[in-house]
C-alpha cells in the first residue's frame, strides 16, 4: 500500500510541475512594485504638476542600442529577446517589421544567444521574453510567451 501511495504522489507531483511550467511559460509576468508611500508623499507636498509637451514620434522596431532607453521619457521601450533558431521569434520579427507600432513606442531586438549579460541583468529565462525599461534602463515590466504584436503593446505599462 505504501508503494502505491508513493507512486501516486510522484505522478501527481510530476503532473503539477508540468502544468505549472506550461502556464508559467505562457504568461510569466513579473512587475516592478511601485513605492506607493513615496509617491503618495510626493503628491501631497508638491504643487500642481505642469504639463510638458510630449513630442509625437512614430513607433519603431530596431536593433538593441542602450542609448535609445532615453526614448522611454516620452514613450515606451520594450526589449525583445529573440533567437534565430526560434520559430516564434522569427515570426514576431516579421510581424514587428510589417506592423505599424503606436506612436512613441519602441521595440528593440536583442539577440538572446549573444547577450548573456543582458539576460542576466533582466533575469530573462528564455527566448521570446519581453522587458519594458525606463529611461535609465531599469526594468518596469517583464513577460514571456506573447505571440502577437497587439498583445505585446497591450501588456506594456
Amino acid at each position: 500500500m505504501k508503494k502505491v501511495l508513493i507512486i501516486f504522489a510522484v505522478i501527481l507531483g510530476i503532473g503539477l510541475l508540468i502544468t505549472g511550467g506550461y502556464f508559467g511559460y505562457k504568461k510569466w509576468i513579473v512587475k516592478k512594485k511601485p513605492q506607493a508611500s513615496q509617491q503618495a508623499g510626493q503628491q501631497q507636498n508638491s504643487p500642481e504638476p505642469t504639463q510638458e509637451k510630449v513630442v509625437k514620434r512614430p513607433g519603431t522596431y530596431e536593433q538593441y542600442d542602450p542609448t535609445k532607453f532615453t526614448l522611454a521619457t516620452d514613450g515606451k521601450v520594450v526589449l525583445f529577446f529573440n533567437a534565430k533558431w526560434s520559430a516564434t521569434s522569427k515570426q514576431l520579427d516579421k510581424d514587428f517589421k510589417a506592423t505599424k507600432l503606436p506612436d512613441n513606442f519602441t521595440v528593440m531586438s536583442v539577440d538572446y544567444d549573444k547577450n548573456a549579460l543582458l539576460r542576466k541583468k533582466y533575469a530573462v529565462p528564455f527566448e521570446n521574453t519581453f522587458v519594458q525599461v525606463d529611461a535609465a534602463g531599469v526594468m518596469v515590466n517583464r513577460w514571456s510567451g506573447s505571440e502577437d504584436v497587439a498583445e505585446i503593446v497591450a501588456l506594456t505599462k
